[in-house]
C-alpha cells in the first residue's frame, strides 16, 4: 500500500483481546488502524491508492481477525467498505459534515485533502447500537474530527467504544515548548480532558469502555502530561501499548495509536 507521510507510515494497527464476552469467537477482538486518506475511487486523495493497494488493505484485515475495527481518515461509508466488504461487515461512520473547503494534499498538490473521518467497522452478527457522537472533540472547527461513540452488547453486557482521531502535531514532550506547536498542544490539552469526562460518565453508569484510535500523542512515555490528563490512579486505566516498541519504522519508536481500556473492559 502507499505510504507518502513519514509520519502515518508509523502508524500500527492495534489489537486488545477482550475476554470471555462472546460474539464470533471465544474472545471479542478489536483494533485501532488509521487507514491514511482512503479514498473511495482509485488514485484519488492524498495517497492515490491503485486496485491492488486496496486489496493489500482488505488482505490485512482479513489477516487481523477482528470482530470491530475503530478506524480513522475515511472518506466514505463507501471507501470503508472497499477495505471491510459489506457482506462481512457494517459499517459506523461519523457524521462530521465534510469541511466545506478544502486544502491541497501535502506532496501531491493536484489533490486535495478531503473528508477525514473516525468510525467503526463491525462484524455482521455483533449486537451494537449507535450513540451520539462525542461532537464535542471538534471544538467548533471544521478540521478536528468528532468521536463516533457505539454500545457492543453481548451476554446481557454492554461495553462502550469510542473511535478518536485527535488534533495532530503534539506528539511528544518535545513539541510542548515550540512556539509553532503551542495552539495545537492547547487543543490537545482540552480534547483529553473532553475524553476523561466521557470516561468518567462511564464509569458512573459502571459500563465498560475502550477509546481507541489516534490520539496523535505519545501517550505510554513516562510522565506524559496528556494521559495524565485522562487517566487518574482511582480510574485503573489499561494502556495496552505501554511496554511495546513500535517496529514499523526506526524513526518513530513510540506509538501515537492507542487502546486504552477501563470501567474493567481490561480485565
Amino acid at each position: 500500500m502507499a505510504m507518502r507521510n513519514p509520519v502515518m507510515a508509523m502508524l500500527a494497527c492495534l489489537v486488545l483481546g477482550l475476554a470471555p464476552t462472546k460474539m464470533l469467537a471465544d474472545d471479542l477482538r478489536i483494533a485501532a488502524w488509521n487507514l491514511e486518506h482512503l479514498a473511495e475511487a482509485d488514485d484519488d486523495g492524498c495517497v492515490g491508492r491503485s486496485a491492488s493497494d486496496y486489496a493489500a488493505l482488505a488482505g490485512r484485515v482479513a489477516e487481523l481477525e477482528a470482530d470491530i475495527v475503530a478506524f480513522q481518515e475515511v472518506e466514505n461509508a463507501a471507501a470503508a467498505h472497499r477495505v471491510f466488504p459489506a457482506e462481512d461487515w457494517r459499517v459506523e461512520l461519523s457524521r462530521r459534515p465534510p469541511p466545506n473547503r478544502s486544502r491541497a494534499c501535502w506532496g501531491r498538490p493536484e489533490s486535495d485533502l478531503g473528508h477525514l473521518a473516525t468510525g467503526f467497522a463491525i462484524r455482521r452478527g455483533i449486537d451494537y447500537r449507535r450513540n451520539k457522537d462525542l461532537k464535542a472533540l471538534g471544538n467548533n472547527v471544521a478540521t478536528q474530527r468528532w468521536g463516533v461513540d457505539v454500545t457492543i452488547t453481548a451476554e446481557g453486557r454492554d461495553m462502550r467504544l469510542l473511535s478518536v482521531h485527535l488534533a495532530s502535531g503534539c506528539w511528544g514532550q518535545e513539541q510542548d515548548a515550540d512556539n509553532d506547536r503551542r495552539k495545537t498542544c492547547a487543543t490537545l490539552r482540552v480534547q483529553m480532558t473532553q475524553l476523561g469526562d466521557w470516561a468518567d460518565e462511564r464509569r458512573e453508569e459502571d459500563t465498560p469502555f475502550v477509546i481507541l484510535g489516534d490520539f496523535n500523542r505519545r501517550l505510554a512515555l513516562p510522565g506524559d502530561w496528556a494521559w495524565h490528563l485522562l487517566s487518574s490512579p482511582s480510574a485503573q486505566f489499561r494502556l495496552p501499548t505501554k511496554g511495546i516498541t513500535a517496529r514499523c519504522d526506526p524513526r518513530f519508536p513510540a506509538f501515537i495509536d492507542h487502546l486504552v481500556a477501563g470501567g474493567g473492559a481490561g480485565a
